[in-house]
């Protein structure tokens, strides 16, 4: 029998709102609130990126440097798993939960698959009940918080989830995997998976997703 697996997407799926930009200003206030007054800097950075200035990659670096500045792994842990408890249970939609639930009932493994940081969507998981999670990683390196390893997004979910199933002894052939997101970007994994949900979309995109083969739901 095949080993059941449900994946879930992070912002807009698992959770109802995005975590990157709440968790930005949410460090600046609680370690130097006069970081704050990058904000202008950083909603000028996103519209930069929206015309293609900078990968999403960049991007948040940038975001890291402008609102953590210099600070420690310790101080670092602190704040995300704060900042998880304010996340979980109150961001997660009411569709969401109830798939969720839903799933762990088939006994399938729960995993959670974002490109958040990793330092913060850890504690998401773990609060929320997943068993394993995938996200964007990073180091402290002269007290700066730097991306290692790359945005986990898009296409870049996929090996990272043949990477955790095979460190956790499982094929590809041996697993049924369900995955659910909100986002285009994630169509790579959604077209790896064997059952494929596409949330929360509008008219176009559930009209796109069902062209594809996805099912569509509404986790709000």
């Amino acid at each position: 029998m095949r080993r059941q697996i449900a994946i879930y997407d992070l912002d807009g799926t698992f959770l109802s709102r995005a975590t990157f930009t709440p968790f930005l200003l949410f460090a600046a206030a609680k370690r130097a609130k006069w970081r704050l007054v990058f904000t202008p800097v950083w909603i000028g950075a996103m519209i930069a990126y929206k015309a293609g200035a900078f990968t999403r990659e960049q991007l948040k670096q940038l975001g890291l440097s402008l609102f953590t500045g210099s600070i420690t792994q310790t101080d670092l842990a602190a704040i995300a798993e704060e900042f998880a408890g304010r996340a979980v249970p109150g961001w997660i939609g009411s569709g969401a939960a109830k798939a969720f639930e839903r799933d762990r009932e088939e006994g399938r493994l729960l995993i959670l698959a974002t490109a958040a940081m990793e330092f913060y969507a850890s504690g998401i998981g773990e609060r929320a009940g997943f068993d394993e999670v995938i996200a964007t990683r990073s180091d402290i390196v002269d007290r700066r918080c730097l991306i290692t390893g790359g945005n986990n997004y898009g296409q870049n979910k996929v090996p990272r989830v043949e990477a955790l199933l095979d460190s956790l002894g499982l094929s590809r052939e041996e697993c049924h995997v369900r995955f659910y997101s909100d986002s285009m970007a994630d169509a790579p994994l959604l077209d790896w998976s064997d059952e494929a949900v596409f949330v929360n979309g509008g008219a176009a995109k559930n009209a796109n997703a069902r062209a594809r083969g996805w099912q569509v739901a509404d986790f709000r």
